[in-house]
C-alpha cells in the first residue's frame, strides 16, 4: 500500500511561530511548530537546531464542499509553509510545479533555510511567500490510496475490451482512495475551482486585500480561474507553462504531440551542435532517422526485451519531458542501434513513474472535459492527431490522462475559455513539451491586456532557467512594471494586443552543450 499521507517526523529542534491565530470571520489559521510538521521531501534532511524566525508553519480548515456550510462533516484542514520577512511588501502564492497535486509546502521551508531548493524563487525575498499543499495532498488532508502492482501501461487500448480494462484500473486506484479516505465524498472535491477557493480563504485569512501569485505548469490553470472568480483580488499574476481553460481534448493532445516532434528536431540540433554525440557526422535529420530506424526495428520484433510501445513512451517521458536531456537521448539510441535497449526498457521505469502520475488524476479529471467517453471516442481522436505526427511517436501523457479520467468516478462538467482584461505576465518556451507553446498562445489572446514573454529554449518552466525571460518575469513580481517589447536571441516580449510571431525553428535557436542562457 502507498500511502499518499506521509507522516511527519518529529525532531528535537525548536521553531519560531507567528503569534495567532488571525480570526477572519469563522475561518482561522492555526499557526503550528514546523518542527512537528516537516515536509516530506525535508524528511532526513539535516536541518538546524533553531530554525529561522523567517518560516511559519500553519493550517486553516475550509469546507470540503463550498456550496455548503462549514461544519463536522464538511471540513477538511490544509497545511502550508510561509516564508514571512519582518516587513513583507506583499503576499505571493507560489504553486504548481510537478503538475497539480505537486509537494508545495517544502519551498516555504528551503526559502527560509537557503536551500538548493529555493533556487527559483531567488529575488522574492522581501514578500510573504505561501506555499500551500493542494488538497487532497501532503499535509493538506492527504488522500491514502492503494495502488498494488498496477504500472500505467505505455501503450494504448486499440479495442473496447482493452478499454475497459484500461479504465477499469483507475476506478479501483480511485476506489481504495473512497474507502480509505476521510471526510466520506472528498473525492468529488478536489478540482482547481475548490483549490483556488482555498486559495482565496487564505488570503483574506492573512488579512491581505490582494495577492500576487507565480505559478507553474498546471497552477496556471487555477491562476486563470482565480483571476476570473476573484479579479478584485489579483495582484501580480506570473503564469509560467501554461494550460489554458478552454483547451478542447483534441487541441490538448495534438499540441503535445506537435511538441514532441519539435524536440525530436531540437535533440537533432543538439548533436549537430556537439562533436560528442554519436550521430555528429551524419549530420543534420540523423536522430529522427535512428529513432525511426529503432521504432522500426522494434515492430518488427528484433528486441526481446522492448515494444515499440515502449520506445514511443521512453523517448517521450524519459526523455524528452519537463527538461531535455538531449546528450542522454542521443546516446540511448546510438546504444539502440547497437542492439543494447538498456535506456529503452519501460518496465523499469513504469514503477518508478506511476505513483507520480496517479495523483495527477484526482484534480485533472474533474477539471478536463471529456467530449467522448467511449473506445470510439479515444480511437478517432489517435487517428486525428496522427495527421501532425510526422516522426510516428504516437505518445502524449495528456492522451494517456483523457484515457484514464474515464474510470475516475467524478467527472468535469465543463471547461470553457475564460476571457479577462485582468492585466498578467504569460510565460512560455518555443520548446515546452508538459505545456506546449500554443497553449500560452491561446491564452494570450484570452486575456487582454496580458503581455506574453516567450523564451527562445527548451524546458517546461522558464522561472526555473536563468536568463532574460526569467529576470522579465521577476522584475514584474517586484516592481509590477511590465517588460516592453523586444525580439532578440534568447527571448521575445508581445505587449497586450500584439500578433505573437511564428513559433521558432528548431534549428535556429542556440542549442548545444555550450550555450548558455545569460542575458542578451
Amino acid at each position: 500500500m502507498l500511502r499518499y499521507s506521509f507522516l511527519t517526523r518529529i525532531i528535537g529542534f525548536s521553531s519560531l511561530a507567528l503569534a495567532g491565530p488571525l480570526t477572519i470571520k469563522q475561518h482561522s489559521i492555526q499557526w503550528i511548530n514546523c518542527s512537528s510538521n516537516i515536509p516530506q521531501p525535508l524528511q532526513g534532511v539535516a536541518l538546524p537546531c533553531t530554525l529561522p524566525s523567517t518560516l511559519h508553519c500553519g493550517k486553516i480548515d475550509v469546507p470540503m464542499d463550498y456550496t455548503k456550510p462549514i461544519g463536522p462533516d464538511n471540513m477538511i484542514s490544509l497545511g502550508f509553509s510561509m516564508y514571512r520577512p519582518e516587513k513583507p511588501i506583499g503576499l505571493i502564492n507560489f504553486f504548481g510545479l510537478g503538475g497539480p497535486n505537486a509537494e508545495t509546502a517544502s519551498y516555504g521551508w528551503a526559502l527560509a533555510l537557503n536551500l538548493t531548493q529555493a533556487a527559483p524563487l531567488a529575488g522574492l525575498e522581501n514578500f510573504d511567500v505561501l506555499a500551500l499543499d493542494s488538497r487532497g495532498t501532503f499535509q493538506s488532508n492527504a488522500l491514502n490510496c492503494t495502488i498494488g502492482d498496477y504500472v500505467v501501461p505505455p501503450s494504448f487500448p486499440s479495442n473496447e475490451a482493452e478499454f475497459s480494462a484500461y479504465q477499469a484500473a483507475v476506478t479501483k486506484f480511485a476506489n481504495s482512495c473512497s474507502t480509505q479516505t476521510k471526510p466520506e465524498g472528498i473525492l468529488a472535491h478536489l478540482s482547481t475551482n475548490e483549490a483556488i477557493q482555498d486559495w482565496d480563504l487564505l488570503r483574506a485569512a492573512l488579512g491581505y486585500d490582494t495577492m500576487h501569485a507565480l505559478t507553474w505548469s498546471y497552477g496556471t490553470f487555477g491562476a486563470v480561474k482565480y483571476a476570473k472568480m476573484f479579479p478584485k483580488n489579483v495582484g501580480r499574476f506570473v503564469l509560467d507553462g501554461i494550460i489554458p481553460p478552454g483547451l478542447d481534448n483534441f487541441n490538448l493532445v495534438d499540441q503535445q504531440i506537435v511538441a514532441v516532434n519539435r524536440l525530436l528536431l531540437r535533440a537533432d540540433a543538439f548533436c549537430i551542435n556537439d562533436a560528442a554525440c554519436p550521430f555528429h557526422t551524419a549530420g543534420k535529420g540523423s536522430v529522427p532517422q535512428a529513432f525511426n530506424t529503432i521504432l522500426d526495428r522494434a515492430i518488427a520484433g528484433d528486441y526481446p526485451n522492448i515494444t515499440s510501445d515502449d520506445v514511443r513512451a521512453m523517448v517521450y517521458l524519459a526523455y524528452l519531458s519537463s527538461s531535455p536531456n538531449f546528450t542522454a537521448l542521443n546516446g540511448v539510441l546510438a546504444a539502440a542501434l547497437n542492439n543494447d535497449t538498456t535506456g529503452l526498457t519501460y518496465s523499469a521505469f513504469g514503477p518508478i513513474y506511476t505513483p507520480g502520475f496517479l495523483p495527477v488524476l484526482q484534480t485533472i479529471c474533474l477539471d478536463q472535459t471529456l467530449q467522448n467517453n467511449t473506445f470510439a471516442g479515444f480511437d478517432s481522436l489517435r487517428q486525428r492527431i496522427s495527421q501532425n505526427d510526422t516522426a510516428q511517436i504516437q505518445y502524449s501523457q495528456i492522451l494517456s490522462l483523457m484515457g484514464l479520467c474515464g474510470g475516475w468516478p467524478y467527472k468535469a462538467k465543463s471547461n470553457v475559455a475564460l476571457k479577462t482584461d485582468i492585466p498578467m505576465l504569460l510565460l512560455t518556451s518555443d520548446f515546452d513539451l508538459n505545456t506546449p507553446t500554443e497553449g500560452s498562445t491561446f491564452e494570450f489572446q484570452q486575456t487582454s491586456k496580458s503581455t506574453l514573454v516567450v523564451r527562445h529554449g527548451d524546458g517546461h518552466v522558464t522561472s526555473l532557467i536563468p536568463g532574460p525571460a526569467r529576470s522579465a518575469a521577476f522584475s514584474f513580481l517586484t516592481t509590477g512594471v511590465f517588460p516592453t517589447a523586444t525580439n532578440q536571441s534568447l527571448v521575445s516580449v508581445f505587449p497586450p494586443g500584439t500578433p505573437r510571431d511564428p513559433i521558432s525553428d528548431p534549428y535556429v535557436v542556440p542549442i548545444g552543450p555550450n550555450v548558455t542562457t545569460a542575458e542578451v
